[in-house]
Formats: C-alpha cells, sequence, structure tokens
C-alpha cells in the first residue's frame, strides 16, 4: 500500500449540525447519524453542540466565521483530530444553534488543507449556509506551538 493509500483511509470528516430539519447530530458524508462521537474524538456531544463556541467567548452571530481548535492522543495524522465550528442558522432557526466539521487525517498544522477537505465533503452544508464561511486565524497554529516553551519536567528522588 502507498504512503498516499494509507492516509487515504486515515482522513475522515465529519459534520455536526442540522441535516434536513431541527436536531443537531454528528453525521458522516452521505448524512448518516452517529449518536455519539467516535472513539478517539476529543469532543463530547456537548462540546460540539455549541461547548466550544461558548468556551470561546463567541457570541452567537451568525455571520460565516468559523473558529477552530483540535485535539487528541498526539500531534499524529491519526491521533489529531480538527474541530471547525461556527454559529448556523440555515436550518434550525432558533438562537445558540451551530454546526461544526470534525475532521482526522491531518498533520499538525495544517488547519486550512483540514477545513478545506471537510468543505469539500459536505457541499450540501456549504452551499445551505448564508454566509460565507471564513476560518479564522488558519495560521495562529503554526506560530503558537514554535512560540510555545517546552515544559520542564523535575525528576524527583529515585529517577
Amino acid at each position: 500500500m502507498s504512503d498516499a493509500e494509507a492516509r487515504a483511509k486515515l482522513v475522515e470528516a465529519l459534520y455536526f449540525g442540522c441535516w434536513y430539519d431541527s436536531g443537531h447530530y454528528l453525521h458522516r458524508v452521505g448524512g448518516s447519524k452517529l449518536y455519539d462521537p467516535l472513539t478517539g474524538m476529543p469532543w463530547t456531544t456537548a462540546l460540539m453542540d455549541t461547548g466550544l463556541l461558548k468556551n470561546g467567548n463567541h457570541k452567537d452571530i451568525p455571520d460565516g466565521r468559523v473558529w477552530w481548535t483540535c485535539g487528541g492522543k498526539s500531534v499524529k495524522a491519526q491521533d489529531l483530530w480538527y474541530a471547525f465550528f461556527w454559529w448556523d442558522r440555515s436550518i434550525d432557526k432558533r438562537g445558540n444553534s451551530n454546526s461544526g466539521f470534525y475532521v482526522r487525517g491531518f498533520d499538525w498544522p495544517k488547519a486550512k488543507e483540514a477545513f478545506d477537505f471537510a468543505c469539500q465533503q459536505f457541499p450540501r452544508v456549504i452551499s445551505r449556509q448564508k454566509y460565507q464561511l471564513v476560518l479564522q486565524d488558519a495560521e495562529r497554529g503554526s506560530a503558537a506551538i514554535e512560540a510555545m516553551p517546552l515544559p520542564t519536567v523535575a525528576a524527583t528522588e529515585g529517577e
């Protein structure tokens, strides 16, 4: 198996939000529902359902801005998940309605590439948006990681 074939098996995008009508669920490409996050996903349903937006103090204004974060066991592509989330009234018109893409299979820092991949996988979601989706701070990842000091671990007695 080539590297490209191996990577293709790893890459996956999921969508959290409304598909045809109200009701926020996690969906695979094509729309089938997942009632629970996949094993290894670092976010609960509560975090996907407005929690990430509220934790980031992003006001409930559906204007196309897409925020992101990432998490997982490591920064290796197979363990790393990207979360892209935005306020969305395209189906559910009530306040606190949001959508999000959850993507794995991209190394760090590849937020823009992962977001573009998710958009290609869910054209139905993209086409119904009332505003163009604009990824915020797409380049912050690499700069932030370079600026972060490495933690120091003090040796304990007996080591």
